[in-house]
């Protein structure tokens, strides 16, 4: 009699420390898919002679199907394949499941390197950015990179690159 009341709650007991232990595990098991992440604007605040302070603003987009609670990003700006800043945040910020935020970065680059920005620009056709770096969320870091052009002087004038 001992012996079938244990045969019959042992499963018993095993399922409820399975079920348990399932409960301990945290929310987030699956990795997050990586955000998009776009240039908004890039807007020059205050300089001196050897340095340019920036507020880039950047969209974020949330593919997952569940908020990302950001606490920092990390990330490096290039235009026409040169770098131009580096932004970094600890800021907390929430991006809503498939949904989007600006989150907006103070950052400092050197004055010489935006003078020579500006030289190169008045060279060039077309004005593209990549954006890449890294989105920090609890317990995990995501990666990302975007490509864009800003400015394609073709479009503007009219003419096509051949003529």
């Amino acid at each position: 009699m001992v012996m079938k009341r244990l045969s019959l709650t042992l499963p018993f007991l095993c399922g409820i420390l399975f079920l348990i232990g399932c409960t301990s595990l945290p929310a987030l098991s699956v990795q997050p898919e990586s955000p998009e992440v776009l240039l908004v604007n890039i807007t020059p605040l205050n300089a001196t002679m050897f340095e340019q302070r920036l507020q880039v603003d950047l969209r974020v987009r949330n593919p997952n199907d569940f908020d990302l609670e950001v606490t920092g990003l990390d990330f490096t700006l290039h235009l026409n394949d040169q770098r131009l800043a580096r932004g970094l945040t600890n800021k907390t910020s929430t991006i809503p499941r498939l949904g989007n935020a600006v989150i907006s970065v103070e950052t400092t680059t050197s004055t010489l390197d935006v003078i020579r920005h500006l030289l190169k620009l008045s060279q060039r056709q077309e004005v593209s950015y990549q954006v890449d770096g890294f989105l920090y969320v609890q317990g995990a870091r995501l990666p990302f990179e975007n490509k864009g052009v800003l400015l394609d002087t073709n479009e503007i004038s009219g003419s096509s690159p051949g003529s």
